[in-house]
């Protein structure tokens, strides 16, 4: 059975998660990587499983706008966004035009991206649950408990917290960093905070020290509360009953184990489904939003169809590592290979686990892929000529992507461009190897079946005592310069006739 389904069948069966509410979450901190797209993913999936079982589900994503910039990813200016280090991304102009705040901008890139690929959930932003008042009760709550939040995090974490520490951040009425602030006293009404001056590396606090409501309202959003209590007070406020997060989240000890606790001895709220999942990397590297590492999820979308993109993400068990590594020789076309393969479990009703990881990664009507091999589709799509063949292959969506690969992916062996002029590698051919393309330029013009002309130039190299590499090491050499190329009957048949003849003549002399 599918991962997702199997799932399906525990959260229902379980009794526990009703109303079936889905959800993931993510702060855009910058330029949003492939990795979160396993997540909104991930999440969809068991979604679309609640589904496809005749249950009512609702899915929804957050994004964390409320939290604060640490870091600036490589590709923004320094000199301009260091001064917004430790303050909240709504509050920080947007890198480019249209956008409200930082958040908005990269938020936006990263949704389009994944309805793009077919997920669909509604968008709720964390600063206006905190703005629409729907986070005072837990705040009044957890600060009331706050002895409570520090019995957890010292079981947990086995480490004393002074009386003095509350898990609430106000956002500083001097300077509007949040990082930078701690609550050391709640009299019931009011909390008593301090800016520090270096509370964290990466910025300085203003030394503000002050008492504020920590109650939000639609005109000002007082403060946060820390990430892994906030995390399950948002569960409650939301509603949410299905949730899962990366495996660093859920390990033993991690941030889902506190949220638990918060769960059960503070807030009073049934923890949600969990589903750990593991993370995708790129050249076995983890990626960061922040710091701008890794393949952005935007970018994806330029190197794959959006149906392949899911298919990645799909066909993987939630629990193992995805690595993918555009840049190696054999990734991406594998990629596609596999999906062809799925697709045939799928339309010949063969490997049903095949065949419902195909149906869980179309977008919108199941459409039959086209059969050619993407290795193949790439050699075509360095071929002159190609257009009539590829349409009628109806590889005119997949060419946009063949093309991408060759241009920032393949490497330089797969590469090659047939030569206006005959290449100086032409001069190195044997005298056995001239006379063969002499012989050959009488019929390689004439025959239009591509594996009818290939056989016929074997045939000939074998007849002339020529061994395979160097029959077809003749053709490539006086056609784009190198020893080895595509196959050779589709470049032959994708040139000039005139053009043909003429350079095996050259060639022959």
């Amino acid at each position: 059975m599918f991962w997702a389904d199997k799932v399906a069948s525990e959260i229902i069966s379980s009794g526990k998660y009703k109303p079936y509410w889905v959800d993931d979450m993510k702060t855009p901190s910058g330029r949003v990587h492939v990795g979160a797209l396993r997540g909104v993913v991930v999440h969809d999936l068991v979604y679309k499983a609640l589904k496809d079982k005749g249950v009512k589900a609702k899915f929804t994503y957050v994004f964390e706008d409320h939290d604060p910039m640490d870091d600036i990813p490589s590709y923004l200016s320094r000199e301009k966004y260091e001064k917004y280090l430790g303050m909240p991304l709504f509050k920080i102009p947007s890198p480019g035009p249209g956008f409200e705040n930082y958040a908005r901008f990269y938020a936006s890139e990263f949704e389009k991206v994944f309805r793009t690929i077919g997920c669909e959930p509604e968008i709720i932003w964390t600063k206006d649950l905190y703005t629409s008042g729907r986070m005072n009760d837990p705040i009044k709550e957890v600060l009331d408990q706050a002895s409570e939040v520090r019995k957890i995090y010292e079981e947990l974490y086995d480490r004393k917290l002074s009386n003095n520490w509350y898990p609430f951040q106000v956002y500083c009425e001097n300077c509007g960093k949040v990082s930078t602030t701690s609550v050391t006293n709640w009299d019931g009404k009011e909390v008593t905070y301090e800016c520090a001056l270096d509370k964290v590396k990466y910025t300085k606090g203003c030394g503000t020290k002050g008492k504020i409501s920590p109650f939000s309202s639609k005109d000002n959003i007082a403060g946060k509360l820390s990430w892994k209590v906030e995390w399950p007070v948002k569960w409650r406020v939301i509603g949410i009953t299905v949730e899962g997060a990366g495996k660093d989240h859920m390990s033993s000890g991690g941030s889902h184990d506190l949220a638990k606790l918060v769960c059960e001895r503070v807030i009073n709220y049934p923890v949600p489904y969990p589903i750990a999942y593991e993370w995708i990397l790129v050249g076995g590297r983890k990626m960061s939003s922040s710091r701008g590492v890794g393949v952005s999820a935007k970018e994806m979308l330029e190197i794959l169809p959006p149906e392949l993109i899911r298919f990645l993400i799909v066909r993987i068990k939630v629990n193992t590592q995805i690595n993918f590594d555009p840049s190696a020789q054999d990734t991406i076309s594998n990629l596609f290979d596999d999906y062809q393969r799925a697709a045939s479990a799928y339309f010949n009703k063969t490997d049903q686990d095949l065949a419902r990881i195909f149906e869980m990664s179309q977008i919108g009507k199941v459409d039959k892929p086209p059969k050619v091999r993407f290795s193949v589709l790439a050699q075509w799509v360095q071929m002159p000529n190609m257009e009539d063949e590829i349409k009628k292959e109806g590889l005119e969506r997949w060419a946009k992507y063949a093309r991408v690969w060759v241009e920032r992916f393949a490497p330089e062996d797969q590469k090659f461009t047939v030569q206006r002029e005959l290449p100086e590698e032409a001069k190195t051919l044997t005298e056995k190897q001239k006379n063969f393309l002499m012989k050959a330029s009488r019929f390689v013009v004439s025959v239009k079946d591509p594996t009818e002309l290939q056989t016929k130039i074997y045939d000939l190299g074998k007849e002339l005592n020529l061994s395979s590499n160097e029959t077809f090491e003749a053709f490539y050499k006086s056609l784009i310069g190198k020893d080895h190329g595509p196959k050779l009957a589709w470049l032959l048949l994708s040139l000039d006739k005139k053009f043909v003849i003429k350079r095996l003549e050259e060639a022959s002399k």
